[in-house]
C-alpha cells in the first residue's frame, strides 16, 4: 500500500508539474505576445525575426498570434542552428537590413547558444531593434551575452525583465559607445511595459545626445597634408594663413567640436592624398586608410565620387568647394582702323564724304571769283583747305569776298561740330569698361588668354577622369604645352600672373581671395572676372563603410548648424570675395600701340606717297631742264658787227 501510495502520489505530482509547465508556457506566451506587440508599436516596425528554443508548436502559435495583429515575424529555432540544420550564410536573407527596419527577438532561456548572431557587427545597426525578454534569474546571463556583442552608440537593444506583477515588464536600455574601442558597457533603466499603458520606455530626446558621454574612447583619424614639411600639430591648431588648405583645417576644427561634445579622444595621422584609385584596384591616401579600416573617419572632407562609394560612407556635407578661373577682364582689341571708324556710322561717313565734295564745288565757284586771283582755286588746294577744316587746322588763305568768308565760317562750324562728336566718342570708348566676352569655358578656350591650374590633386585628377570635351580641349590646347607640369602653378605664383594680365588661373576661391585682397589694387580687383570649370559642390565628412558612427557625426554637425557655429566657422575659414569699391576707382587708361597703329600706318603711307611724288616731280624737272639746255644749243645767234 505504501509503495502503491507512493507511486500514486509520484504520478500525481508529475501530472501536476506537467500541467504547471503547460500553464506557465501558455502564460509566458501570452506575456511575450503582449510585450512584442507593444514594442513593435513603439518602434513603428511591422516585421521581424524571433530566435527561440521553445517547442515548434508554441513558436507556431506565437507567430500566428502576432500575425493576427498585423506583425509579420519569422521564427528561427536556435537548436536547429546548433545542429547545423540552419545554414548561417542565409542569415543575411533573414535579417535584411538594407530593406526594412526589423525587430529581433531573442529567447533568453537559450541565449547561451545564440553566439552566432553576434559574430557580425552589422546586425547591431540603427535598422535593427533588439528585444530580449528575460527573468530576474536569467538577467546576468543575458547581460553577459550582450557584453560580448559588438554594440556601439547607434545600437538599439532593450532587455525586458518580467516583474512579479502580472503582465508587466521592466525595460532596460543596453549599449556601448564603441565596443571595439574599449568603450564602457552601459545599462540604464528606461521604463516599463504593460498591456494597459503600452511600451513606456522611450529615450528622452535624441539618442546621440543622451549617449553623448563616450567615456574617452579613442578614435583614429587622418588629415590630408600635401606638404610634408608642415608640422601637423602646428598646422591644425594655428589660425595663421587660413588660406593654406582651408578645407582640411576647417574640417579638423568641426571634428574637434564633436570630440568635445561626445567626450572621445582622437589620434590623428597625416596622409598626402585624398584617395584615388591605383593600378592594383585599391585606393591611396585617406580613402585607402578608410578602406583598410586603419582609421575610423577622416578629418579632411571629401567630394562625392562614384568609385569611392563602395568602400566608404559619406556623412554631413559641411564645406563647399568652389574653384574657378580668375582673370583680369581683357580689353576687346578691335582692328585699329575700326577704332577710328567706330564713332560714326557708315551712313554718317558717307554723308561727310559727300558734303566734302559738295563744299569743294562751292569753294571752286566762289574762290575763282576772287579779284586778281588772291586765292588759289585749284582742286588740290580746295581739297587741302576742306580737309584742314575738318582736322581743325584753320584757314591757309584770306578770302576777300563776303560770300567766300561766309562759306568758310559755316564750313568751320560744321567741321567743329562733327569733330566734337567724333572725339567724344573716341574718349568714351577708351573710358568705359570693355564688355564681357568670356562667359563660359569654351569662350576661355578660344580667347587669347594664357591658362594655368593650381597644382593640387583634385584638379590634376579632374583632367584624368573628365569626359567633358571642352575641358579636354582646354587642357590640351593651353595647359600641358607638351609638358604635364608646365601649366600647373602654386597659388601665389598663378595669381601674380593674373595680376600682370593676360592670364587665367584656376584656383580654389578660399585660397585665392585672401591673396587677391592682400596683393591686388582696387582697380585690379574691379577688373577680375570668373569662369567655372566644374560646378560648386559640397565636401562631406567621411567614415568607414557601414560605420556605426555615421549618424553620430551627422547629429553633431547638424547640432553645430542649429547653434550657428557652423555658419561662423565657414565665414571664418572660407574667405569672402574681395569687394570692388567703384567710388575709389581711378579712371586712368593707356592707349596701346595696337590702337594707335592706324595713325602710324596712314602717316607712313602718306610719307611714302609723297616721296614717290617727289621723285616723280624731280624726274620731270630734270627732263625739262635737259630739254631747255638742248633748245639753247640749237638757237642761232643774230649776226653782230
Amino acid at each position: 500500500m505504501v509503495i502503491c501510495g507512493v507511486h500514486f502520489n509520484m504520478i500525481s505530482f508529475l501530472g501536476i508539474l506537467v500541467l504547471y509547465q503547460i500553464f506557465s508556457i501558455g502564460n509566458t506566451l501570452a506575456h511575450d505576445q503582449t510585450l512584442i506587440t507593444k514594442y513593435c508599436e513603439a518602434k513603428n516596425v511591422r516585421m521581424g525575426t524571433i530566435f527561440s528554443c521553445q517547442r515548434k508548436r508554441d513558436n507556431t502559435k506565437k507567430i500566428i498570434s502576432l500575425s493576427k495583429v498585423g506583425l509579420r515575424f519569422l521564427n528561427i529555432d536556435i537548436n536547429d542552428t546548433q545542429n547545423q540544420n540552419f545554414p548561417l550564410d542565409q542569415l543575411d536573407q533573414v535579417l535584411r537590413r538594407n530593406y526594412y527596419h526589423l525587430a529581433v527577438i531573442i529567447d533568453s532561456s537559450c541565449i547561451d547558444f545564440a553566439d552566432f548572431i553576434i559574430q557580425d557587427k552589422k546586425y547591431f545597426y540603427e535598422t535593427y531593434h533588439w528585444l530580449i525578454p528575460t527573468t530576474t534569474q536569467n538577467l546576468n546571463k543575458t547581460l553577459n551575452f550582450l557584453l560580448k556583442a559588438p554594440l556601439n552608440i547607434n545600437s538599439d537593444v532593450n532587455v525586458a525583465i518580467l516583474n512579479e506583477e502580472p503582465n508587466e515588464w521592466s525595460i532596460l536600455d543596453v549599449y556601448n559607445p564603441a565596443s571595439s574601442h574599449h568603450g564602457q558597457f552601459t545599462v540604464i533603466k528606461l521604463g516599463y511595459c504593460n498591456e494597459t499603458n503600452g511600451f513606456q520606455a522611450k529615450i528622452n530626446g535624441n539618442k546621440y545626445w543622451t549617449r553623448k558621454n563616450m567615456s574617452g574612447v579613442r578614435f583614429k583619424s587622418a588629415v590630408v597634408v600635401p606638404d610634408p614639411s608642415i608640422k601637423l600639430n602646428d598646422y591644425l591648431t594655428s589660425e595663421e594663413n587660413r588660406q593654406l588648405n582651408s578645407m582640411h583645417r576647417f574640417q579638423s576644427v568641426t571634428v574637434n567640436y564633436c570630440r568635445e561634445m561626445y567626450n572621445f579622444s582622437l589620434e590623428i595621422q597625416r596622409t598626402d592624398s585624398w584617395g584615388y584609385l591605383t593600378p592594383n584596384g585599391h585606393f591611396d591616401g585617406l580613402v585607402g586608410l578608410l578602406e583598410r579600416r586603419l582609421v575610423d573617419f577622416g578629418s579632411s572632407p571629401l567630394i562625392y565620387k562614384l568609385d569611392r562609394m563602395p568602400v566608404i560612407d559619406y556623412s554631413f556635407g559641411n564645406w563647399v568647394l568652389r574653384s574657378t578661373f580668375i582673370y583680369r577682364r581683357p580689353k576687346i582689341i578691335e582692328a585699329s582702323y575700326r577704332i577710328f571708324l567706330r564713332p560714326l556710322s557708315q551712313t554718317v561717313w558717307i554723308c561727310i564724304v559727300l558734303m566734302m565734295v559738295l563744299l569743294m564745288l562751292f569753294l571752286k565757284v566762289i574762290f575763282s571769283r576772287e579779284k586778281h586771283n588772291m586765292v588759289d582755286s585749284s582742286w588740290s588746294f580746295l581739297f587741302l583747305f576742306t580737309l584742314g577744316a575738318f582736322c581743325q587746322q584753320g584757314a591757309t588763305c584770306h578770302p576777300q569776298l563776303l560770300s567766300s568768308r561766309t562759306l568758310s565760317v559755316f564750313i568751320f562750324l560744321f567741321c567743329i561740330l562733327t569733330y566734337q562728336f567724333y572725339s567724344a566718342s573716341i574718349v568714351s570708348y577708351l573710358l568705359i569698361d570693355p564688355p564681357r566676352k568670356i562667359n563660359n569655358l569654351k569662350d576661355l578656350s578660344d580667347s587669347n588668354l594664357r591658362v594655368g591650374i593650381e597644382d593640387i590633386l583634385i584638379d590634376r585628377n579632374y583632367f584624368v577622369q573628365t569626359t567633358d570635351p571642352i575641358a579636354i580641349e582646354l587642357f590640351n590646347k593651353k595647359i600641358i604645352y607638351g609638358n604635364n607640369n608646365s601649366g600647373f602653378y602654386e597659388p601665389w605664383e598663378g595669381l601674380d600672373l593674373v595680376k600682370q594680365g593676360g592670364f587665367a588661373f584656376h584656383v580654389e576661391t578660399s585660397t585665392a581671395y585672401p591673396i587677391i585682397e592682400e596683393t591686388f589694387t582696387n582697380e585690379e580687383i574691379c577688373e577680375l572676372e570668373e569662369v567655372q570649370m566644374y560646378r560648386t559642390q559640397p565636401m562631406h565628412t567621411n567614415l568607414q563603410k557601414n560605420s556605426p558612427f555615421r549618424e553620430m557625426m551627422n547629429y553633431c554637425m547638424l547640432h553645430l548648424v542649429e547653434n550657428g557655429i557652423m555658419d561662423r566657422l565657414r565665414k571664418y575659414w572660407d574667405a569672402r570675395k574681395p569687394m570692388c569699391i567703384e567710388s575709389a576707382k581711378k579712371f586712368t587708361f593707356n592707349v596701346g600701340l595696337k590702337e594707335f597703329s592706324s595713325g602710324l600706318i596712314v602717316l607712313s603711307y602718306g610719307v611714302l606717297f609723297s616721296l614717290v611724288l617727289l621723285l616723280r616731280e624731280r624726274i620731270a624737272y630734270k627732263k625739262e631742264y635737259i630739254r631747255g639746255l638742248f633748245r639753247k644749243k640749237n638757237v642761232v645767234q643774230p649776226f653782230t658787227n
